[in-house]
């Protein structure tokens, strides 16, 4: 019976022996897991440094940045040279680089040389050249040849951005400045593609040469001590210190304009050229070379100046004459008009920008009688007043991406 009873266990022992399904299950399992193991221990390297890889391309991509900027502002200029198309001229005039940029020996403005120039100097002096308005959509710029002299700049700054990116990099390059920050003409320079939110930016400020500058002692004179007594001690002190300041804001506004006019109406040169009163072979030998005629070419070049100075102040009626008379009214009438509307916007512009820091100010000198504390807050407003129509650095920004 025993060995009958071990008999008939002994098939369902072996038969489940013999199932081997749910091993072969676990195996599976256990693999797929291996696998995943060694695809993350593959792939977290390159997970984990993506970030770092990116963060060190940016890093890289920002020095490059500065350090493209700043090699660009010290590096020479070779050979430029620029086309000038007054509308006075049917043929094109071009100025080797070698020569001066003389226009009028009192227009300092284009007495510079090129040869031996940064870009530095070439985007200072084109911050000048660049200057214009702008009125009802459209740009007028303020020298009859800045046109040609702007676009020669950028030409030049383009080919060199190309040559040292090499394709590495898309760029954009500004550079703006103003005499009369924040309001009037304003020069600028652009080259290159629109960048993208994320692009690196440099900056940098360059000295533009602005021959002219608005002093301090000029702006302060309706504010002097003996009128400023006057006014604090006026029974109507508050409407005294603010006629006082208002005077101050338009002799700034008056000398800010004047300045800025001077720089693309040689008045004084237009008289002597109106009237005979001027060496035209020596005045254009610089510019074209020595003309045969060079009162004719003198005159043309004058003319040019006058149309595009009346142009600028807008349907400028000059005594009712042909504008493209060179006569010493036409002349006069014309720098008058400009200067007025330069003047005219300046003193709109920082009345508004002033106003309420004027006020304030008012407020604090009618709450005392002290001498010595009104004085300085004079001198403080008046300061502010200043820095107003101070001309700033010009600001030349590089963006990579």
């Amino acid at each position: 019976m025993k060995s009958k009873s071990m008999q008939c266990k002994n098939p369902v022992h072996r038969q489940m022996i013999s199932d081997r399904s749910a091993i072969s299950s676990t195996i599976d399992v256990m693999v797929f897991l291996l696998m995943i193991s060694l695809s993350a221990v593959v792939l977290m390297p390159v997970m984990l440094s993506s970030g770092h890889n990116e963060a060190l391309q940016d890093v890289a991509a920002y020095r490059y940045d500065g350090q493209l900027l700043q090699s660009l502002l010290d590096s020479r200029v070779e050979g430029f040279e620029y086309t000038i198309m007054p509308s006075a001229f049917t043929a094109t005039i071009i100025i080797p680089a070698e020569s001066t940029m003389h226009l009028y020996k009192y227009n300092n403005i284009f007495a510079k040389e090129h040869t031996s120039r940064t870009f530095a100097d070439l985007i200072a002096e084109g911050m000048l050249f660049s200057l214009r308005t702008e009125a009802n959509g459209k740009y007028y710029y303020l020298h009859s040849f800045s046109a040609g002299y702007s676009q020669a700049i950028e030409n030049a700054l383009e080919e060199h951005l190309n040559r040292r990116i090499g394709g590495r990099y898309n760029y954009k390059l500004e550079a703006n400045w103003q005499p009369v920050p924040g309001c009037g003409p304003s020069g600028q320079i652009s080259v290159g593609a629109v960048p993208p939110g994320r692009s690196f930016r440099q900056s940098a400020l360059i000295s533009v040469p602005y021959g002219h500058s608005v002093s301090l002692a000029d702006i302060s004179s309706p504010a002097d001590d003996l009128k400023f007594e006057l006014a604090v001690n006026s029974s109507n002190k508050e409407y005294e210190l603010r006629s006082m300041f208002e005077e101050c804001i338009y002799f700034a506004a008056s000398n800010a304009s004047a300045s800025i006019v001077e720089m693309y109406f040689p008045e004084d040169s237009l008289q002597k050229i109106s009237t005979g009163h001027i060496n035209f072979v020596s005045m254009g030998a610089s510019l074209m070379g020595m003309p045969s005629g060079g009162t004719v070419i003198g005159k043309a070049i004058a003319t040019d100046i006058l149309i595009n100075a009346a142009n600028l102040t807008g349907n400028m009626c000059l005594n009712s004459t042909n504008i493209t008379m060179l006569t010493e009214a036409n002349v006069n009438l014309a720098a008058s008009r400009i200067q007025e509307k330069h003047t005219n916007d300046v003193y709109s512009y920082i009345s508004d920008a002033m106003s309420e820091e004027i006020n304030d100010t008012i407020q604090v000198m009618m709450q005392t009688d002290d001498l010595i504390t009104l004085l300085e807050l004079r001198d403080k407003q008046l300061y502010s007043i200043y820095m107003h129509v101070q001309p700033p650095a010009a600001e030349v920004t590089l963006v990579i991406w």
